[in-house]
């Protein structure tokens, strides 16, 4: 089986809107798929973004697919100055491979 990961990183502008930071992509494997994805704000010390619980959810959920949105880990934090505002959407797809008739 092959994991595939997707996500669009978004970021605040000063207009209130939100712009297009990062786009990533990762192959893994059940037995090797990350646990955090980084944070590409230049300001945010040590955030991420939280995906391994949500791959392994639908690992074991059995289900192909999950698309849904995470909100930096620092985007909590007491220290206003500290919290970071990026976001991502992701996209999880568990691919299993092709067998043929004669292989089961």
């Amino acid at each position: 089986m092959v994991i595939n990961v997707e996500w669009q990183e978004r970021g605040p502008v000063e207009d209130n809107g939100q712009q297009l930071i990062h786009k990533g992509r990762q192959i893994c494997t059940p037995d090797n798929y990350p646990k955090r994805l980084p944070c590409h704000n230049p300001k945010c010390q040590f955030g991420g973004f939280e995906i391994g619980d949500r791959i392994a959810d639908l690992l074991a959920s059995r289900k192909f697919s999950e698309e849904n949105s995470l909100i930096c880990i620092n985007a909590i934090n007491e220290d206003r100055d500290r919290r970071c505002l990026h976001t991502i959407i992701y996209t999880i797809t568990s691919v299993s491979p092709y067998r043929r008739a004669s292989d089961r």
